[in-house]
């Protein structure tokens, strides 16, 4: 497969992001919102 070097924009990288993380289970998701959470206090 070709590199997609400068083919996506960025909001289609975030698209992707996206559709990724709706894969997510509830127990992953909850984990990265407290990952978040933590970072944000940082």
């Amino acid at each position: 497969m070709p590199p997609f070097d400068n083919k996506l924009t960025d909001a289609e990288i975030r698209a992707v992001v996206e559709y990724f993380k709706s894969l997510w289970s509830a127990e992953h998701r909850q984990y990265q919102w407290e990952e978040t959470q933590k970072r944000a206090r940082n």
